[in-house]
Order: structure tokens, then C-alpha cells, then sequence
């Protein structure tokens, strides 16, 4: 589904207080729809050899992997400079991925770009003639993918910095990457966990939320020690495995609740911090509305449990980047103290914020 611009014109204009009134059903239709709603007039130009006729989404291919990515960018208001924010989605999922947060990012002043990462990204759905939908799983979560995926945000960070024709509109200082499951992997790798004796850390990414984070051992989580910059790790207490499902096949992936957790207990202290979400499952940080046909949940399923995390998750990162990418002054958060009082404020009763 598509909004047509007075739809979308309209529903970015509702303020946070009858956002909050009208409650999940419009909250969900906007996160559903992949709602981008820049103002009018800005956004982006399309790329050379763009097909798209959408003029949030733009088509790249990246001269030295040859991958053809797409994006989605999101504008804030107004003409003055923001920062960057980079976003991976999780395994089988597209652009429209983190609608939610990435439409409550852009709102708070970030220009956000939504990568689709070619061969995990919703592709996987499309089984080609004579191959399973395991085999095309197991081609997605293969090895080479996280390496590309790292240099896939390499190259759209170059781009957003460089050659797009909103370059002008962003902060170079201030750039941060988010992602979801497969997409907090990158996020990790990019914020410098080691793999091997090699490091894939972008020292231009400030800081980093991952949700649905991931450590397969407690032996593997050392590798995070590297990490130096703020990492907020976001879960939920049901968040383990997720069965992907298409023509009456299954693929069951992920890890358990322990194994996530392994990644803030293995951080440095001092910029770290862990959110998780009472009765939230891994698919409740897609962001998006997802199909019953192509993944298991764990917990029920209702417009308005999908609105009250989609607000939590949005509004405390929205505090997150507020502070460490904009800065005390400019956020009005003058301390980590005063960050994590304002996080309480505004998480439920049974959810569980660490600050370390």
C-alpha cells in the first residue's frame, strides 16, 4: 500500500499527542505503508540509471561489488543540516523495514536511508524456478553476505557524503547506523566488533543501535571489547527465534534470549545500554507490519501491542541519537543521567533499561 501525498501530507501533520490518542490503528497504517513523508519539494534527485518512479527510493549499484541496491531516503524539514542515519533491515526484509523509527528519526531532525541489501532482502520470497526456499535462505545467510552487507553501507555512506544530491544537507560529523537482526550484525561489525584479526569499523559511524542483537557464544561475544563508540542494544523478552515460512516450507533461525543479551554484557562500560521490551518477540522490531504466512511470532499480534513498542522503540532512539549524534546543547540532554531519566519516562512498567 501507498499513502498518495494528502494522505501523507496529513498523517506526518499529527502531533505526538493525538498520535498517541488515536493510538494503534493509525500509527500502524502509517508504519505499514513505509511511510516517508518529506515535505514537499524535497526529495532526493533520482540517481543515474534509476528506474524508480517513486521519488523517496533510489537505485544505486556499487562499482566495486557490482551489487544493485536500493534506498530509501527520508528528509527532515526545513533546509538546515542534519545527520546521517544508516539503516539495515533484518533477513527478508525491503525498505519498507524500521518504518516506523526511521519516520520517527527524520521527524526529530535525521535524514534516514533504508538500504536493501540484495540477496537478503525481501528478494528471498521470490524462489526461482527448480531451487528451494531453503536453498535461497541458505544462499542469504551464506558467509560472503556479511562482508558485503558491511560494504554495501560503506559505499551508501560514501554516496550520502558525496555524490547525492542532498550531500549538502548532511553532517559528516554526525552519522549513526541502526539495524535489525541480520541488520544489527552489520551494525555490530561497522561499529567494530573484530572478526578474526579483522576489524570492518567505519570510524565515520558515531554510534550504533542494534535490535535483536546477536552473540552465537559468550566466547565469540569477547570480540566486542573493540567497540569505543555509544551502543544501544534493544530486545524483548520473547525476542529468540523466528521461523521464515514460504510454499510450505520452514527455516527456523536466530538464537536464544541469552545469546542476545551476551552482546551489552560484553560491551565496555561507559557508552552502552540495553532496552528490553516486556512481551515483545524478534519480529516486533521489524518496524513494520509482517505477514502471519511468512513468519512465527511468539506473542500475540495486535495493532495496538504493534503501536505501543513501535513508540517505545521510537522514541527512546530518537533520545539516543538526539544526545550522541546532535549533541548535549542541541538535544537539550545535558548529561547520560538526565538521557536515562527521560528513557524511563517513557518505557512501560515491565520493560528493563540498563545503563552501563
Amino acid at each position: 500500500m501507498r499513502l498518495g501525498l494528502r494522505d501523507t501530507e496529513r498523517l506526518a501533520a499529527i502531533d505526538p499527542l493525538r498520535r498517541r490518542v488515536l493510538g494503534g490503528v493509525a500509527w500502524t497504517a502509517v508504519c505499514a505503508a513505509g511511510l516517508s513523508a518529506p515535505a514537499r519539494g524535497q526529495g532526493p534527485a533520482p540517481a543515474i540509471g534509476s528506474t524508480s518512479v517513486d521519488p523517496d527510493l533510489l537505485l544505486l549499484t556499487d562499482p566495486k561489488t557490482k551489487r544493485r541496491l536500493k534506498l530509501r531516503v527520508r528528509l527532515p524539514e526545513g533546509a538546515g543540516q542534519a545527520g546521517l542515519i544508516v539503516y539495515s533491515p533484518g533477513l527478508g526484509s525491503g525498505v519498507s523495514n524500521g518504518a516506523a523509527w526511521c519516520e520517527a528519526w527524520r521527524r526529530v531532525g535525521f535524514v534516514v536511508v533504508t538500504i536493501a541489501h540484495p540477496v537478503t532482502d525481501d528478494a528471498i520470497w521470490t524462489v526461482a524456478a527448480g531451487k528451494s526456499f531453503q536453498a535461497t535462505v541458505n544462499e542469504a545467510i551464506a558467509g560472503p553476505q556479511y562482508g558485503l552487507r558491511v560494504a554495501d553501507c560503506r559505499f551508501v555512506i560514501d554516496y550520502c557524503l558525496g555524490a547525492a544530491a542532498f550531500a549538502s544537507r548532511i553532517d559528516a560529523s554526525r552519522v549513526g547506523l541502526a539495524g535489525h537482526s541480520f541488520g544489527a550484525l552489520t551494525a555490530q561489525s561497522i561499529a567494530g566488533q573484530a572478526s578474526g584479526a579483522q576489524s570492518l569499523r567505519d570510524t565515520r559511524v558515531r554510534a550504533v543501535i542494534a535490535l535483536s542483537p546477536t552473540a552465537i557464544s559468550a566466547e565469540r561475544a569477547q570480540s566486542l571489547k573493540s567497540v569505543n563508540i555509544p551502543f544501544f542494544c534493544i530486545t524483548g523478552t520473547h525476542d529468540q527465534y523466528v521461523t521464515f515460512k514460504k510454499n510450505g516450507e520452514s527455516v527456523r533461525l536466530g538464537v536464544s534470549l541469552a545469546q542476545r543479551e551476551l552482546v551489552y554484557e560484553h560491551l565496555p562500560v561507559g557508552e552502552k545500554i540495553q532496552l528490553k521490551i516486556d512481551r515483545a518477540d524478534h519480529m516486533s522490531f521489524a518496524g513494520e507490519v509482517v505477514g502471519a504466512q511468512n513468519f512465527s511470532r511468539d506473542v500475540p499480534v495486535t495493532e495496538t501491542a504493534n503501536a505501543q513498542i513501535w513508540e517505545r522503540v521510537s522514541e527512546t532512539t530518537s533520545l539516543f541519537w538526539r544526545f550522541y549524534l546532535d549533541g548535549a546543547k542541541q538535544s537539550g540532554i545535558e548529561s547520560r543521567e538526565a538521557l536515562e531519566r527521560r528513557m524511563r519516562q517513557l518505557i512501560g512498567e515491565s520493560d528493563q533499561l540498563k545503563f552501563g
